[in-house]
């Protein structure tokens, strides 16, 4: 089945969704992983604070494949000038990554 992800805010359900559909508890999930359930809820819970490394594995264990599919609008966005601000190029925040 396939499950377009159009923001960052799905992510936690869907995570949570394929989890459960394995079967498998926060507990199981942090076991695998080698870290403490509390590191994995917070991870599933907030998805967007870690590495795509740590997403790709968490996907990974849970037999979930990525695909990207290009749309016609997002082709025009990509191409579409950079906002300014005090002469910067408004870019990405880092973020404070757990586990």
């Amino acid at each position: 089945m396939i499950y377009p992800i159009k923001t960052l805010t799905q992510l936690p359900l869907v995570l949570k969704g394929f989890r459960k559909e394995k079967g498998l508890t926060q507990a199981a999930m942090a076991e695998k992983l080698g870290i403490t359930q509390q590191s994995y809820a917070y991870f599933e819970a907030n998805p967007a604070t870690a590495t795509l490394e740590r997403l790709f594995l968490v996907l990974r264990l849970l037999d979930v494949d990525i695909s990207l599919d290009q749309t016609a609008s997002s082709i025009s966005e990509v191409n579409a000038p950079a906002s300014r601000t005090n002469g910067k190029t408004s870019g990405p925040t880092r973020r404070k990554e757990s586990w």
